[in-house]
């Protein structure tokens, strides 16, 4: 630590740790236990910090998977050492050294200790995994009904969890209401969302170093070129092309198509009733909303498959903690205040706002509306500005006399919604399908005004420069910083002024 420079990569830092000398007292209990397991290993950190209540530092320090399956001991040993160093090196690694300065966080104040832990599966040929991984929060912050928040939520994934750590694609599901996959309500939705790659560990990397990457040992597979694995044909449906059709089951003349069909609709095993029941455990332990990592060995007899929880911290979104505060002289100031709200956290990098003018609404005129939408979406995006869009009815939906109908592409750099409710154009909440896929994927904030003692102030708005204006929108651009705040858990809303902006590109005219 002596020789140890901030300023320095994470290569040469590693390398330094790599040539630092493990304690003989440890060495010796490390030989003792490895002597007695020849399966895959896992080596990780467990934190102060990383599992804090307020901030915690998750996925900040590195793992690493070592197939532990060499021929000669010293070579299982070495390889299990280095693996200890590194992770204790990635303390010192650039993401959790750039997290700790924004917290203003000191992080010499940490302890951690090093957690070896067996990998969870079995081999399939050349590779070891898991069937099933996946992450579970016991607050959902996206419920789309018939879920509540207080149901929680799940992402699963064939395979290591990195699949879903690290926001690739994933089956996303409430443990009460397993069955309503949002993701999957069409074929052409699940031909888009389903996974189509897994990481494993590759068995017969038994040779060379480990690095600071923490990947060496890993292999990405495509879910088509594993047909003959038992867990994908556990887990897949079949898509037809000539009929255009999806069925459960996996079927070696069909394109496989991960959906957990097996367990989600047919029950093959009670992996969503077992979760909500952990998740009330955790809740009840921590004494706040709770985030745990599992993951799943199946076994051909569902009887003798075994769900592992791996680990559990303080639920965290997006990097933010928890917990957000509204305080009465938010809501006094706030020019839009709500308590129909989809979404956490705070918001505080949009300057722009395109809202469709009141006067000018017309519900037989939302085609158009949506092309004067997708002009004004080119210019920002293309300024890299992000905006908040607002406007009357549902938001993405199929049918034009409910809302407006974008699709993604219109749309595709807002970065928060708001919902109205004029007179005369009622609409229950919006359910879309491929549009709620984006925003709750994203964690992109929707807010709906309601009659429930919601306050939304427009002539706020016309008070406030206006950039661009079209035939049914205005292109307004806040004075300040526009400050959204939410509180999932509530849920509430408020929007108001905050600090000075700085200078923005200046927009031309969008030709549309």
């Amino acid at each position: 630590l002596q020789e140890l420079d901030r300023a320095q990569s994470d290569e040469t830092i590693a390398e330094l740790f790599l040539s630092c000398p493990i304690p003989a007292w440890l060495l010796g209990d490390l030989r003792k236990t490895l002597k007695h397991i020849n399966v895959p290993l896992c080596v990780r950190s467990s934190s102060l910090l990383e599992d804090g209540h307020a901030r915690p530092y998750a996925g900040l320090y590195k793992t690493y998977m070592i197939p532990n399956n060499q021929d000669e001991f010293q070579d299982r040993f070495a390889q299990l050492q280095d693996a200890i160093r590194l992770v204790w090196a990635s303390t010192w690694f650039e993401a959790p050294l750039a997290f700790s300065k924004s917290l203003h966080s000191h992080q010499e104040h940490d302890s951690m200790a090093v957690v070896i832990q067996e990998v969870v599966g079995r081999q399939y040929g050349d590779y070891f995994y898991p069937a099933v991984s996946g992450v579970a929060q016991s607050h959902n912050f996206y419920p789309i009904e018939p879920m509540q928040s207080e149901d929680g939520i799940v992402h699963v994934a064939l395979g290591l969890g990195k699949t879903v750590v690290e926001g690739e694609k994933s089956v996303r599901f409430s443990p009460k209401y397993p069955k309503h996959i949002l993701q999957f309500a069409t074929v052409d939705d699940m031909l888009s969302n389903g996974q189509r790659y897994f990481y494993c560990l590759d068995m017969t990397r038994t040779g060379g170093t480990l690095g600071g990457g923490g990947n060496e040992n890993l292999a990405k597979l495509e879910v088509s070129e594993c047909l003959d694995s038992p867990a994908v044909m556990s887990l897949a449906s079949s898509y037809y092309p000539q009929e255009e059709r999806i069925r459960d089951g996996f079927n070696p003349h069909g394109v496989p198509i991960l959906t957990f069909a097996s367990i989600l609709k047919y029950k093959s095993i009670s992996l969503p009733e077992s979760l909500a029941a952990v998740l009330t455990l955790a809740y009840k332990g921590i004494g706040c909303p709770a985030e745990i990592e599992f993951a799943v060995d199946l076994d051909p007899d569902p009887e003798k498959s075994i769900l592992y929880i791996l680990q559990m911290r303080p639920m965290v979104k997006s990097g933010d903690s928890y917990h957000v505060s509204i305080s009465d002289e938010e809501r006094g100031k706030s020019f839009c205040h709500s308590h129909q709200v989809l979404g956490h956290g705070v918001f505080d990098s949009i300057h722009d706002i395109i809202i469709v003018k009141p006067a000018d609404f017309d519900p037989a005129k939302t085609v158009e509306i949506a092309a004067e939408i997708n002009g004004l979406n080119k210019t920002l995006l293309q300024a890299g500005l992000p905006y908040l869009l607002v406007g009357p009815g549902r938001w993405g939906s199929a049918d034009r006399w409910l809302g407006i109908p974008v699709q993604w592409q219109d749309i595709s750099g807002v970065r928060g919604f708001i919902e109205l409710r004029p007179e005369g154009f009622k609409a229950d909440p919006s359910q879309g399908t491929h549009f709620f896929q984006n925003i709750t994927s994203l964690g992109i904030p929707y807010i709906t005004m309601t009659e429930n003692g919601d306050h939304w102030d427009y002539d706020f708005l016309l008070k406030q420069e206006i950039i661009a204006e079209t035939t049914y929108l205005q292109h307004i651009r806040m004075q300040h910083t526009l400050m959204i705040k939410i509180d999932g858990a509530q849920p509430e809303c408020v929007m108001y002024e905050e600090l000075p902006r700085l200078d923005l590109p200046i927009i031309k005219d969008s030709s549309f």
